[in-house]
């Protein structure tokens, strides 16, 4: 065990904490783990405490808070399956130290249960950010004592425990197939790319018929929990927090005896699983053909598309923002008739900044530029060594995400404009303040990246979705936009036009600040890594 446990950290230290060029500065190190667990904890609580007060307040009167645990624990399932899926491939089956750890007088199945181990702890913190508030909810709203018993809570806490473990073998499994896919040239990015584009795809429509959803439970909700035969041991698990011990121990056997049989599976193929996929990854097949002549500006900027656009991991996590703008803009324009209902039931002086709020979010979750440095890696001294100038290699990079973040933009702001029947000068406010703001986040992302980098991370995983550069790019400009919102109700004290006009101008304050130190300190930046 003492093995097992000593493996367990370093795998640990792989998915959250892995090497920054910060050499010796535990504090970052620290920041860069604790920020990963705080995201995706602050994440679970925010869906389950908002769905399962939407979800109670419909069943409670019913007596079926059964079903609240049911979905919540799907939920804790699916959304596990989308952190952790492409992780596996990085962590488990792509890691750098791979070859060393292998050589050590340690059984690949140990090593194997403890990179696994290492994933079931990262959907353990989102299965109990999920279940526990689903639980507190559950003791403020039902109507039938359920959540006032110590054994409820003794319940809640062994499926929270137990549902890891199923997500866990399952993200392995999926992780396997993602890894060999990738080994494949021509349609590694597109399958996975596919993959995820289905499962937004199922989340966005869930989200914009989630009031028809709670119409249907309310005059059908024991009819919907029939429809759920498929899934039976989420069904066991929601029987079995209610009450019924047999069956919680039954979800518990469904859930732990998958994670053993993948643990001891591939434990036994371990070693040759991970030199096939490495053999694959650095296979080059080289053709000779026609090279089309381009200038330095466009090859750089075609470069980080093929990266941007060929790694999935790079794509949906990067340019989730992107999707989300696309998606809203069209679902606005579907949905046109119920949000000017909402407008008129709210009041129309809240239109324009609820628009605002949700494009800036949307915008925010776009960091293409924050991992861009340390995506390159070791190979950064390429770019360094070739005939550019440094700051022209930066800016290609921000430059590079505008072509990819305006044109979502302005998509959203027309389709928003026109859906909600904003005055003109409204819309045209709207898209010049999320123009500005676009520009100013990319130029921030910028310079983040390249005050907290990570060239020599394990993968490209924990560059983009665990770094602090990410998470900085991500959530300072969040709270700049409450910031913006602020200064709006401040200024429609005065006039609405200064209600409009504050925000503008913090948000060009700021990116002219943003564009003056990349300007001046960007290319020494870069000199120093």
């Amino acid at each position: 065990m003492k093995k097992f446990f000593a493996l367990l950290k370093v795998s640990i230290q792989s998915m959250l904490l892995s090497s920054t060029n910060a050499r010796g500065r535990s504090r970052k190190k620290a920041a860069t783990g604790l920020g990963a667990i705080i995201m995706i904890a602050f994440l679970g609580l925010y869906l389950s405490g908002l769905y399962s007060f939407m979800l109670m307040d419909v069943l409670a009167p019913l007596h079926m808070e059964v079903l609240v645990f049911i979905f919540m624990g799907i939920g804790a399932l699916v959304g596990g399956l989308l952190f952790t899926t492409f992780a596996v491939k990085g962590v488990v089956f792509g890691g750098k130290d791979n070859d060393l750890l292998l050589s050590m007088p340690v059984s690949s199945t140990v090593l194997m249960a403890s990179r696994v181990t290492a994933i079931y702890l990262e959907n353990l913190v989102f299965s109990l950010f999920v279940l526990l508030p689903a639980g507190v909810v559950c003791l403020l709203t039902t109507q039938s004592g359920a959540g006032f018993s110590l054994l409820f809570w003794l319940r809640l806490v062994i499926a929270a425990l137990a549902l890891p473990l199923l997500d866990t073998a399952l993200s392995v499994l999926l992780g396997a197939l993602v890894a060999f896919l990738s080994t494949k040239a021509a349609g590694g990015a597109l399958g996975q790319n596919i993959v995820m584009g289905v499962y937004l795809a199922a989340v966005f429509y869930f989200s914009f018929n989630l009031s028809g959803m709670l119409q249907e439970l309310s005059a059908n909700a024991a009819g919907v929990q029939d429809s759920l035969v498929w899934a039976a041991p989420i069904l066991w698990m929601g029987e079995g927090i209610m009450g019924d011990w047999g069956l919680l121990l039954a979800f518990a056997a469904c859930c732990a005896i998958p994670f053993v049989l993948v643990v001891l599976g591939l434990g036994r193929v371990y070693r040759q699983a991970v030199t096939a996929f490495q053999a694959r990854a650095a296979r080059n097949d080289y053709r000779l053909s026609a090279q089309s002549a381009s200038g330095q500006k466009k090859a750089l900027l075609m470069k980080e598309a093929r990266r941007f656009f060929g790694t999935p991991m790079y794509f949906w996590n990067a340019g989730l923002g992107l999707v989300m703008l696309l998606a809203g803009g069209a679902a606005a324009l579907v949905m046109r008739d119920d949000l000017r209902e909402m407008v008129r039931i709210v009041g129309p002086s809240i239109a324009m900044p609820m628009a605002g709020a949700v494009i800036g979010f949307c915008l925010c979750s776009c960091v293409i530029t924050a991992p861009s440095i340390s995506i390159e890696g070791r190979y950064l001294w390429i770019l360094r060594e070739a005939p550019i100038k440094e700051d022209t290699l930066l800016w290609i990079k921000v430059g590079f995400q505008l072509l990819a973040s305006l044109p979502c933009t302005v998509f959203a702001v027309v389709c928003i404009t026109a859906a909600l029947e904003l005055p003109l000068w409204q819309g045209a406010a709207l898209l010049a303040a999320a123009v500005i703001f676009a520009t100013g986040q990319a130029m921030f992302g910028m310079l983040v990246g390249l005050a907290f980098p990570k060239l020599d991370a394990v993968n490209e995983t924990v560059v983009i979705k665990q770094s602090l550069a990410t998470m900085l790019a991500m959530f300072i400009p969040m709270a700049l936009l409450g910031a913006a919102g602020g200064l709006y109700w401040l200024g429609g004290k005065v006039a609405e036009w200064a209600a409009v006009a504050l925000p503008i101008a913090w948000f060009a304050l700021l990116t002219a600040v943003c564009a003056v130190i990349l300007a001046k300190q960007g290319a020494a930046m870069l000199r120093k890594l």
